[in-house]
C-alpha cells in the first residue's frame, strides 16, 4: 500500500514538473479506464488544431480519487491545468468558493439561444457560470422489446399504466426493475425519480436545505417506493446492474431498468440492440398535474484560474460550445448533445425520439440527486437509502436519520 502511494505520488511530481516546462494546453481527465475518454479528446485536439489552430493534450488518470487528488493539489498553484473534467452543481461548489475557476459567463452569453436554461444552471454560482459541458443524460427506462411483445405490453402513457406493466412481469415470474445497493450512488435512483414526479418543487427546495425529509411530501414518496418493494417490483438489491442485469435483459428474466441514457454502452456490451432488442420511454407523472419533467445529469469540463495558458483554454472552451463541436464530440461517444442545434441522427432511434418528446413537449429538466445537494449531505444520504431498500420498514427511523444529516450540514453554512 505504501508503494503504491510513493508511485502514485512520484507519478504526480512527474506530471506537474512536465505541465510546468512543456508550455501544453492540458486537459486533465478521470475517464483513463472504463469509461476511456483518452481517445476521443485526443480527437477532439486534433479536430481543434485544425478548426481553430491550438490544440491541448488530454492528461487521463485511471483512478477517480487519483485524479481528484491531483486537480486539487495543482489548481492553487501556477502548474493549474487550463482544462479538467469534473461535476456540476454542488460537487463543483467547493473550487467555486475558494477561487480555483474561471468564469466562463460571457461564452454561455454568446450561446444562450442554444442552450436549455437547465445546464446553465447546473454550472452556475452567484448569477456566475463556470465550465463547458461535456456530457448530458436523460435517466429514462429501457425495456425488452420481446418481453414487453410476449406478455402484449406497450410504453405506459400514465403511471397506472406503469404499475400495471410491473403487475404483470410479477405475475409472470419476470424482474420488472433493476435495482442495486452496490456501489452506493444507485441508491438514490428511484428516490429522486418518484419525488420528481409527484412533487418537483419540494425535489428542489430539499436538495437545498428549504424543505425536510420527513416533511408529507417526502413521507409520501418513501411510502410509495415501500409499497413498490414490498410487491417485490425491483431485483435483488446485490444485483450488479451494470455486469448482470443487461445480462437478465438479454434473457428474459428482466423486463425493465430506470437509468441514464450512458447505459447503452453496458447493454450493446450484452450483444442487445438499441431499438430492436431494447426500447426506451420516459417514466409517466405519478401525479398529473405535475406535468412532464425528466432527471438529467451534465457534468462540465472547467477551466483553472491559475493556469498558465488561460486564454487560449478561453478559445477552446468557446469552440467546445458550437453545436458543430458537440456534435463531433457527442458522435464519439454517444452521449445527447447539450447543445440544441446540435444533430442527434447518430443517438439511437428510442434516444432520438426521446430527445425530440422532450423538445416538443417542453419537459422540465431537474438535476440529478448526486450534483442537486451538496455532497456532504449525498455521501451520507445514498447509505440510508440502501438502509431503506435491504428494511423499509425502517421507514420513519431513517427518515428522521436524512434529517439529521441535512440539518447537520445546513447549520454549519
Amino acid at each position: 500500500m505504501k508503494k503504491g502511494l510513493i508511485l502514485l505520488c512520484f507519478c504526480f511530481l512527474i506530471l506537474l514538473s512536465s505541465w510546468g516546462w512543456a508550455q501544453d494546453i492540458v486537459l486533465m481527465h478521470d475517464k483513463g479506464g472504463a469509461p476511456d475518454w483518452q481517445t476521443p479528446f485526443t480527437e477532439m485536439a486534433n479536430i481543434a488544431q485544425k478548426e481553430i489552430g491550438i490544440t491541448f493534450v488530454p492528461t487521463p488518470f485511471p483512478a477517480t480519487d487519483v485524479f481528484m487528488s491531483a486537480a486539487r493539489t495543482a489548481l492553487p498553484t501556477n502548474k493549474a491545468p487550463e482544462l479538467f473534467t469534473w461535476w456540476s452543481d454542488f460537487r463543483m461548489k467547493p473550487l467555486i468558493d475558494a477561487g480555483l475557476l474561471e468564469d466562463v459567463t460571457s461564452l454561455w452569453d454568446n450561446h444562450k439561444d442554444e442552450y436549455d436554461p437547465a445546464f446553465r444552471k447546473a454550472f452556475e454560482s452567484d448569477g456566475k457560470v463556470f465550465g463547458v459541458p461535456t456530457n448530458l443524460a436523460y435517466w429514462v427506462v429501457y425495456y425488452s422489446i420481446p418481453v414487453f411483445e410476449k406478455f402484449g405490453l406497450k410504453e405506459p402513457q400514465t403511471w397506472n399504466e406503469f404499475i400495471a406493466i410491473c403487475d404483470t412481469l410479477k405475475e409472470n415470474d419476470i424482474i420488472p426493475l433493476g435495482s442495486t445497493v452496490q456501489g452506493r450512488w444507485p441508491t438514490f435512483i428511484y428516490f429522486e425519480d418518484l419525488m420528481i414526479r409527484t412533487n418537483p418543487d419540494f425535489y428542489e427546495a430539499l436538495m437545498i436545505g428549504k424543505a425536510k425529509y420527513t416533511d408529507e411530501p417526502s413521507k409520501k414518496v418513501f411510502t410509495l417506493w415501500k409499497e413498490m418493494i414490498d410487491k417485490g417490483y425491483f431485483s435483488d438489491p446485490s444485483t450488479d446492474i451494470f455486469g448482470d442485469f443487461p445480462r437478465l435483459l438479454a434473457q428474459g428474466k428482466a423486463g425493465m431498468i430506470l437509468i441514464g441514457n450512458w447505459y447503452e454502452g453496458q447493454l450493446m456490451a450484452a450483444g442487445l440492440n438499441v431499438g430492436k432488442d431494447v426500447g426506451a420511454f420516459i417514466l409517466p407523472s405519478i401525479d398529473p398535474q405535475v406535468g412532464n419533467v425528466i432527471i438529467y445529469e451534465a457534468a462540465p469540463m472547467l477551466l483553472g484560474k491559475n493556469a498558465p495558458k488561460k486564454e487560449d483554454a478561453l478559445k477552446i472552451a468557446e469552440w467546445w460550445m458550437k453545436p458543430e463541436t458537440q456534435y463531433q464530440w457527442c458522435k464519439l461517444l454517444g452521449f445527447v448533445p447539450s447543445n440544441k442545434k446540435s444533430s442527434t441522427d447518430f443517438l439511437s432511434v428510442p434516444m432520438q425520439n426521446i430527445v425530440k418528446q422532450i423538445s416538443e413537449k417542453q419537459y422540465r429538466l431537474v438535476n440529478r440527486f448526486w450534483e442537486a445537494t451538496p455532497t456532504d449531505i449525498c455521501e451520507e444520504a445514498v447509505d440510508k437509502f440502501a438502509e431503506f431498500i435491504l428494511d423499509p420498514s425502517k421507514m420513519d427511523q431513517i427518515l428522521a436519520d436524512l434529517d439529521k444529516i441535512a440539518d447537520t450540514y445546513w447549520s454549519g453554512q
